[in-house]
């Protein structure tokens, strides 16, 4: 018996928790903003302001000219956060081993619990149901049902509107990516598909056929990858549907005041540590390495990257980094964008800092037990119920967003 895996997306996810949150906005076009300032960007577009081309990505200003009547809401992340935990139990509810992707969308695989595609299609509309009648009537997804991984959300992804597609053997592959773009496929974007037109695959039709010595030779272990997965063939690493741990953990913010003044830019970006800080701790993790990027109104940019012999946890240890990157730094024009984050995470060693280390090199040392007591308050009241006095008048400074690829808090 082949694997059988479902993949559930739900459609049009941010916009439509908020038609189904407000009735007044169904049949509407809505873009959901990061920022409701004429150069914040729509995050998520509802099924009617996509027909009319707005997409994410749009800026505001841009979506208004489009359309003058189009309903603008800033994100509600816990809103969003609620509605993700509800339909989650629902899928976990029926058994097989449950993966969350990303807020929207999570994989199933019902091999141990049915004993046909069709079977699993019986789950998959049962699962529709239940979403419609338990979580929101405005909610829609589709559900992709296939062998590997790979193809499940290519089903998904293509199936249509509220929709449940199935791939269910090798013999099906022609026909369903018949009509489908190179970027169609989960992995490949702009950059990768120009690379393929270059060998003279334009289909993926093409792509499944193309010699594989020749593709390795121009895209390497890529190629093999990419050809694998087009031929339905589910490599080893990607049958088990755990989540990989992160790499590294960022947040960026598109100031809606573009200046120079470093006053303000630091501010904003004690509230960024402070997200990444918290994300940090949460996963029980410490950085070996730190990144501060800014972008100039002109489009140039910034860009520096740290590597530690001190791993770091706590706001502070993050924010005296970036933030003596800043203050010697030559503002060359206004800042427009800033982004700030860690990488190469570990868990802690459990190694501990001799004292006078601590005294004499890094006088914050206790400050990680302080750090984890503000965590726990704010965790228990609410986030920015207590924060440090760098952040004091910041309310209203990089607002709280949620990515889709953001399961942390979930």
């Amino acid at each position: 018996m082949p694997q059988i895996i479902a993949h559930l997306d739900m459609n049009s996810y941010f916009a439509s928790v908020e038609q189904q949150a407000n009735p007044f906005l169904r049949n509407k076009p809505v873009g959901v903003c990061a920022y409701l300032t004429p150069n914040g960007c729509i995050i998520a577009s509802s099924v009617e302001a996509k027909k009319l081309g707005i997409k994410t990505g749009c800026r505001v200003k841009l979506a208004k000219q489009i359309c003058p009547h189009i309903a603008l809401v800033e994100n509600d992340p816990d809103k969003y956060r609620s509605v993700t935990k509800r339909f989650f139990k629902i899928m976990q509810e029926f058994g097989g081993n449950f993966e969350p992707y990303s807020i929207d969308e999570a994989f199933l695989d019902l091999s141990s619990a049915v004993n046909s595609f069709a079977e699993a299609q019986v789950i998959a509309l049962k699962i529709q149901q239940r979403i419609k009648a338990e979580v929101g009537c405005w909610l829609k997804c589709s559900v992709g049902i296939s062998f590997t991984r790979f193809l499940a959300k290519f089903a998904s992804d293509t199936a249509g509107k509220d929709a449940i597609k199935i791939i269910g053997s090798t013999d099906d592959l022609e026909q369903a990516y018949l009509g489908c773009k190179l970027t169609d496929i989960w992995g490949i974007g702009p950059a990768l598909s120009r690379r393929l037109n270059s060998l003279g695959i334009t289909e993926i039709s093409q792509l499944r056929v193309f010699p594989l010595a020749n593709l390795m030779q121009a895209l390497g272990k890529q190629g093999y990858y990419l050809w694998s997965k087009v031929n339905g063939l589910e490599l080893g690493q990607e049958n088990n549907l755990a989540i990989a741990p992160r790499k590294s953990i960022g947040h960026s913010y598109c100031l809606p005041k573009w200046t120079q003044d470093k006053n303000y830019l630091s501010k904003t970006l004690a509230k960024l540590v402070y997200k990444v800080g918290e994300r940090l701790r949460l996963g029980g993790q410490v950085a070996h390495g730190f990144y501060i990027n800014w972008a100039y109104v002109t489009g140039s940019y910034f860009g520096k990257s740290f590597t530690l012999i001190r791993p770091v946890s706590t706001d502070d240890e993050i924010f005296s980094l970036v933030d003596q990157t800043l203050t010697k730094a030559v503002l060359t024009d206004k800042v427009r964008f800033l982004a700030v984050g860690v990488y190469n995470l570990n868990q802690p060693s459990g190694q501990t800092t001799l004292p006078f280390e601590v005294e004499q090199k890094h006088p914050l040392g206790a400050d990680v037990y302080l750090a984890q007591a503000l965590d726990s308050i704010n965790g228990r009241y609410g986030k920015g119920v207590i924060y440090r006095g760098r952040m004091w008048q910041t309310n209203d400074m990089a607002h709280e967003r949620i990515g889709f690829r953001k399961l942390d808090d979930i």
